[in-house]
């Protein structure tokens, strides 16, 4: 048995409640980023001009405000000029979410097609790889075991006794 410090991990991906919360904490950063571009997209088209929290501690409030329906809430003085009537915000606000919401679900259908954990596809030959790497005379003695449906054991002819190879003949019963 080996030492616990050398012994290797057959998973090495974490504990399962890892990557859940890794992606459920990316989901909420941006929807936070999405909202406050939200605000910014409509000050920029709508209102005076471009408005984006001036720090970390500005995020919190200006999240508080949106969420509350006080969009300029948590800004500095001058930028809350800027912010347009809240129609405005929340439309813009929709669209970016709306954006991120397509941009999140085509990566997991990419990942999805793409990237499953045991897809026994990326390990499968091609016929031509198969062909190449065995020959015709290997593949050909080896073709009980690699299609036993079509090339099995001796088999009887349905409504006789004389030994056939290959498929049966006569009804499929």
């Amino acid at each position: 048995m080996t030492p616990p410090a050398r012994r290797r991990d057959p998973q090495p991906l974490g504990q399962g409640w890892e990557a859940p919360a890794v992606l459920v904490g990316g989901l909420l950063l941006g929807l936070a980023l999405a909202a406050l571009a939200g605000l910014g997209l409509a000050s920029a088209c709508f209102g005076g001009g471009w408005v984006w929290p001036s720090g970390t501690p500005t995020v919190g409030r200006v999240l508080g405000g949106l969420l509350t329906g006080h969009p300029g809430r948590g800004l500095l003085p001058a930028q809350a000029r800027r912010v347009p009537a809240t129609g405005w915000v929340y439309g813009c606000l929709a669209g970016c979410e709306l954006l991120l919401l397509g941009c999140c679900s085509a990566a997991g259908v990419l990942f999805a097609r793409y990237h499953r954990p045991g897809d026994t596809r990326a390990g499968m030959a091609s016929r031509a790889e198969t062909k190449r790497v065995l020959g015709v005379s290997q593949l050909h003695a080896a073709k009980t075991v690699i299609r036993p449906d079509l090339y099995g054991r001796y088999r009887t002819r349905v409504g006789g006794s004389t030994p056939t190879r290959g498929r049966l003949t006569g009804p499929r019963s």
